[in-house]
Parts: C-alpha cells; sequence; structure tokens
C-alpha cells in the first residue's frame, strides 16, 4: 500500500519541481531533497538510511543520491520549506477555502527520559506527556488549511492565535471549549471567521471581565432558553468533530503520523516530520478518493 501512495506523491514532486526554480550552482535540486526526506518518512527510517541505493527499489531509486552531510543542511534552507510548502498546495488540490473549518490540536509524544531540550511537559490524551503538539486548522482539502508544531507548554490559544492570519476566505471556525477566549473571537473576527466553541460551563453567567461581542453572540447561538441549542448551532458543534477523524486518519495506515521515533528530536526535525507526515497523509487522502470515484462509476 505504501508503494501507491508513495507514487502519488512522488508525481506531486516531479508536478511541483517543473516549476521550482532552484539557487545557480546547487549539485543537488530541492526535488531530489525533498524525494529523500519523503521516502525515509514514509518508511519511518532516518534520513541516512535513504541516502543509501540498496534502500530503494531499483524502479523507483534517483540517478543519483546525496549524502547525509548533504540532506541535513540542505533540509534546513529556506528553499526546503518553500519547495514542501508548494507541495501541499499541490496535494490540497484546487479547493476553494472552506466555509467550516476546524481547529484543533494533537500532542506529538516522546519518551518521558527523552534529553530532548525542546520538548516540554503539557497535557496530552487525558494525561501529562512531554512532547510537541501539532496545531492544525482542517477545511475541506487533503492538508490542512493551516498549522504549526510548537512544544506541548505553549497554549492552543496562542497556537490558534498565530494561525488565523494564515486562513484564506471566510467562514466559521469550529473549535472545543479549550478555545473559549474573548481574545481569540475577536482575532477570529478580525481575519474574516466567526469562532464557534462551546463554553465550558454553559449556563453560567458572563462574570465581570471583557466579553467579546463576538463570544456573546456564539453564547447566544449554542445556548438560547437553558442550554438548548438550535439546530444551526448544534450542527456547529457536531461538525466539529471531523477533525478528530482527520487526526484519527492520520495515524492510521502504514507510513503515518506514529509518535516520532528516536531521531526526529528538536523542534525543527519534528516539524519536518510532521509536515512529511502530512503530505504522506494527503497522498493517501487523494488515492482514497479517485478509488472511490472509480468505484462509484
Amino acid at each position: 500500500m505504501w508503494r501507491e501512495h508513495w507514487l502519488e506523491l512522488s508525481a506531486a514532486v516531479s508536478d511541483v519541481a517543473a516549476r521550482f526554480e532552484d539557487a545557480s550552482g546547487v549539485t543537488h535540486p530541492t526535488a531530489l531533497i525533498a524525494r529523500v526526506h519523503l521516502f525515509a518518512t514514509i518508511n519511518d527510517e532516518p534520513i541516512v538510511w535513504a541516502c543509501v541505493p540498496a534502500h530503494w527499489p531499483r524502479e523507483l531509486r534517483p540517478a543519483a543520491l546525496p549524502s547525509q552531510p548533504t540532506m541535513s543542511r540542505r533540509v534546513r534552507a529556506p528553499a526546503f520549506d518553500a519547495f514542501m510548502d508548494a507541495l501541499g498546495r499541490r496535494l490540497a488540490g484546487r479547493v476553494p477555502p472552506a466555509l467550516f473549518k476546524r481547529l484543533d490540536g494533537k500532542a506529538i509524544p516522546v519518551k518521558a527520559h527523552s534529553k530532548d531540550p525542546d520538548a516540554r511537559w503539557g497535557r496530552g490524551a487525558g494525561q501529562m506527556v512531554k512532547g510537541y503538539k501539532l496545531h492544525a486548522v482542517w477545511g475541506d482539502g487533503a492538508m490542512p488549511e493551516a498549522f504549526e508544531v510548537a512544544p506541548l507548554n505553549v497554549s492552543e490559544q496562542a497556537a490558534a492565535a498565530r494561525l488565523l492570519p494564515r486562513l484564506a476566505g471566510e467562514g466559521y471556525l469550529l473549535a472545543d471549549r479549550l478555545f473559549d477566549d474573548s481574545e481569540l473571537f475577536d482575532a477570529a473576527h478580525e481575519n474574516g471567521h466567526r469562532l464557534i466553541t462551546p463554553r465550558p460551563k454553559p449556563g453560567t453567567g458572563l462574570g465581570h471581565t471583557y466579553q467579546s461581542p463576538h463570544r456573546v453572540a456564539c453564547i447566544d447561538l449554542l445556548e438560547p432558553g437553558v442550554c438548548r441549542p438550535c439546530r444551526f448551532g448544534r450542527s456547529l458543534v457536531e461538525a466539529r468533530d471531523q477533525i478528530e477523524r482527520d487526526f484519527a486518519n492520520l495515524v492510521s495506515f502504514g507510513g503515518g503520523m506514529i509518535d516520532p521515533p528516536a531521531w526526529v528530536r528538536r523542534e525543527g526535525r519534528v516539524s519536518r516530520w510532521v509536515h512529511a507526515k502530512l503530505l504522506i497523509n494527503a497522498a493517501r487522502i487523494r488515492v482514497n478518493r479517485r478509488r472511490k470515484q472509480t468505484d462509484a462509476a
């Protein structure tokens, strides 16, 4: 199955490479650097493993492979990030910005005894864990519309505030009660979106601190009467659950985003590894959607 996903991913790399301009004088094009990085990630192996020709199937192996020191240097260059971002747009397809977007975070734990100086303790799935968190806004495409990786002690509200300016279009931003914050409601409005999130204690008063008018409007939508949300408000709260399935599907296939292996440490490496896993997942989504269309025909 991984081969089918790889062929979809490899075709996207070639398509982006045809329009990507590298700096003059580079021995290995950025497309090759991305291809080697993705091949290592889809096989859950370190990059040095993918630099060995014998580890590639003959029909998939590039004509020449960079060395591990070259890979280490090139993946930290701005050109690599630009190429990976372009690859994400290619895999997302020509999908207009979603009217209903979903916001949440997913913990990326490392071992508690890890010496990673960037990993931090924070709230994971029902317990305290050490590591990082993927913060994402997901729409209808195969890729999140915006995402970032941060240490686990970074609050979800702070991460969401950084993601908001990166969202295109307008619409509803559906989130859980952790995002019930007046400043975040205001920031969402300033960026063309209406934040919809239930309160931790519905039916209670508003208190004496500043209340965003957009938060008050959300409460009126979700809590008309005595905690009886209207049908539209209830449908918005239920629609947010899709991001739980998005995150679950991200880890539920061979080559998916399991806990990062021992060689993926420090924030930069973890961010690149997560980005690669999101691209691999996008390739899987595209393959599955195309298969469903073929079966329906």
